[in-house]
């Protein structure tokens, strides 16, 4: 089901019986052959929508399903061929088999995010209000990392099984070894962050008793530092594991823990401004660059614009006033 999460706060999003505008057509029209010719998705346009080629054969999907994944970006939007080109590209190589297999993932998303397909595709809801996790499927041809399974892929491929007297996949089933892979995942950035906070520490107590006897501060720097202009080697860096990345890894309970509880004030600051990395020493990082990582990273790469602040159980995002 598509619904409420093709919209951003304060849009409606349209009903699936409802007609499009025909201004609004051709916009969609427009996005989805952008799609077709600069992202490589054989498709071919029809009368009521568009027809994909999939695993289980050709597709028909129907402009209004794709006017629900659009929701209400328009043209110019950047995030609209990014949301168009990653639904279609689920569709054109998930299969019934892919869904049986160790291609699936959990994934994480920012409520709002360019790529989070729905309330349909949430499996659980991280407390904090900034997290929803849900299944993702690695492998799908140009996306980087997990790519979310999007619900009508999911009625799509159980409908076509069904078709032909084969069994539907199992989602659930799926979702459950999902849940305890990125447990598992969790804990194994927690011992890698672990890892490598130790050894900076041994470092700078080695730096602390050189000749000059400077003791080095928390900024980064010895006695005179200023502070780092971005993650540089010092700092401690939480980095994808098993097919999950760094925004995914915080809806794991044995990271946050870990997190929480590792300086002894359970909280934690944690900087994830791409899906690709996080970082924990927001005092050795610039204010501002969080804010300028997040804006310079693609749309569907992008992780949490504000550094988020980490509990035992809760995720949430940093007032804005906090620098």
């Amino acid at each position: 089901m598509l619904d409420d999460a093709a919209t951003r706060p304060g849009a409606a999003p349209e009903e699936p019986d409802q007609e499009a505008p025909p201004a609004w057509r051709l916009e969609l029209r427009r996005a989805l052959l952008e799609v077709c010719v600069l992202d490589d998705v054989d498709l071919v346009p029809t009368e009521t929508g568009l027809s994909l080629l999939t695993p289980d054969g050709p597709r028909e999907l129907s402009a209004r399903r794709a006017a629900l994944v659009v929701g209400d970006r328009r043209a110019g939007d950047p995030e609209l061929r990014v949301r168009l080109r990653s639904w279609l590209r689920c569709h054109a190589h998930v299969s019934a088999a892919h869904l049986r297999t160790a291609e699936l993932r959990p994934l994480a998303l920012g409520r709002g995010h360019a790529l989070h397909p729905g309330s349909g595709w949430v499996r659980e809801r991280v407390p904090g209000g900034v997290l929803d996790v849900g299944l993702g499927v690695v492998g799908v041809p140009g996306e980087a990392g997990a790519a979310p399974l999007w619900p009508d892929v999911v009625e799509a491929v159980a409908a076509a099984a069904s078709g032909g007297g084969r069994r539907a996949p199992d989602t659930d089933a799926a979702w459950r070894a999902s849940r305890l892979h990125l447990d598992a995942m969790g804990l194994l950035a927690a011992r890698r962050v672990e890892r490598a906070l130790r050894a900076r520490l041994a470092q700078d107590a080695g730096r602390s008793g050189g000749p000059d006897g400077g003791a080095v501060d928390g900024s980064g720097g010895g006695s005179g530092g200023g502070v780092v202009d971005g993650p540089g080697p010092e700092l401690t860096v939480i980095d994808p594991a098993g097919g999950c990345d760094a925004v995914t890894l915080l809806a794991s309970a044995p990271l946050r823990r870990w997190l929480a509880r590792a300086d002894g004030t359970g909280l934690r600051a944690v900087a994830v401004p791409t899906r690709a990395r996080g970082w924990t020493d927001l005092a050795r990082t610039d204010s501002t660059f969080v804010a300028a990582a997040w804006a310079a990273t693609d749309p569907d790469r992008r992780g949490l614009q504000r550094p988020a602040l980490v509990t035992d159980e809760e995720v949430v995002l940093a007032p804005h006033w906090l620098r």
